[in-house]
């Protein structure tokens, strides 16, 4: 991984604003240097993140049709009878996004409005996430799964034809197996010990293909969520042994480098809750959600806790920033930068 992508402040991704080019510039005056990457805010549809996968790709795919509402809050589809295998390769829509976006990000870049070698940060929602949150048929979820999977490899062959290695960093976001486990999202959970899904949705059979074909100079990294729909936290934690746990084995079931892990901070955490961090597989550049909506003071105060039991960490929001107030944003931009300046002054 470049010198670019070693700054103490990741930006999980959504960010609300007017324009790409207006999210870009707002982190790059209030973050600058200090930013691991730069995403694209997630604007328009992606704000709602999976939520948009409905009108994107699902609404619009001749294999699938539209089911009477249920529990899910996105809408609800179906596969249709008789179809026995689907593609999203066509619709997929992440890698347009990302090929547009950049051309902006290189833009600025170039004019001195980024700063020079920073990274581009394009961050995906995991087949799990993109298949239950709008289908209810467990028993299609398996081939809905691998149809995503192949799709996100294809999506990369394409952004990666446009978007250099060197320039590109993939978040990949691992939320809903997390509420999965917890019990809380996800019907295939109905019964099982938490073990079992554990292993399931951190097995190398369903990790590993997520970043095959990434070169080893793409920056890889995985944010761990505690949900933030309909309200954050879905899935609330009395300390990090179960994120820890978690993340331990994603590192071990991806069969490259992992670079990066963004793992979520309660708001009312104290020392107890990051004792477990004393366990956490060495090796990627770990980022604490920190920032939890409450002043830097409170950030510096978990940063402290924290930092007796991992001696080396960036700071974050505890989720994106998608669905938050647009008015207060310069405010957890401008605790994100205080918390990494007070990280690197105490270790001076």
């Amino acid at each position: 991984m470049s010198a670019a992508s070693t700054g103490d402040v990741l930006l999980v991704g959504s960010v609300p604003g007017h324009s790409v080019e207006h999210v870009f510039r707002l982190c790059a005056r209030i973050v600058g240097e200090r930013a691991f990457a730069f995403p694209d805010g997630e604007l328009g549809p992606r704000q709602m993140w999976i939520g948009a996968l409905g009108e994107l790709v699902y609404s619009k795919h001749s294999d699938l049709e539209p089911l009477p509402d249920t529990h899910l809050p996105f809408g609800t589809y179906g596969v249709r009878a008789g179809v026995t295998e689907v593609s999203f390769d066509e619709l997929y829509p992440y890698a347009a996004c990302a090929i547009e976006s950049y051309s902006t990000f290189t833009r600025l870049r170039d004019a001195g409005e980024i700063p020079a070698g920073a990274r581009f940060q394009v961050s995906l929602p995991t087949p799990h996430a993109a298949v239950v949150s709008h289908f209810v048929d467990v028993e299609r979820w398996p081939m809905l799964f691998d149809a995503w999977t192949r799709a996100m490899r294809r999506g990369y062959d394409a952004i990666l034809e446009h978007i250099p290695v060197e320039d590109l960093v993939i978040q990949l976001d691992y939320c809903t197996e997390f509420a999965d486990i917890c019990g809380v999202w996800g019907s295939d959970a109905d019964g099982r010990p938490q073990q079992e899904r554990i292993r399931q949705h951190t097995d190398a059979g369903y990790i590993a293909p997520l970043s095959e074909g990434l070169p080893a100079g793409v920056a890889l990294g995985y944010h761990v969520c505690l949900g933030a729909f309909p309200s954050w936290p879905t899935c609330p934690q009395e300390d990090l042994s179960l994120v820890v746990d978690v993340a331990n084995r994603l590192i071990a079931s991806t069969p490259r480098r992992v670079d990066f892990l963004h793992l979520p901070v309660m708001d009312d955490a104290q020392e107890a809750y990051f004792t477990p961090l004393r366990d956490l597989t060495r090796g990627p550049k770990v980022f604490l959600g920190l920032e939890c909506r409450d002043g830097a003071d409170a950030l510096r105060r978990r940063s402290e806790l924290a930092s007796a039991h991992l001696s080396d960490f960036g700071v974050a929001h505890f989720c994106g920033y998608g669905r938050e107030d647009a008015d207060r944003v310069d405010d957890y931009l401008t605790d994100l930068a205080v918390g990494a300046d007070a990280l690197t002054t105490a270790g001076d």
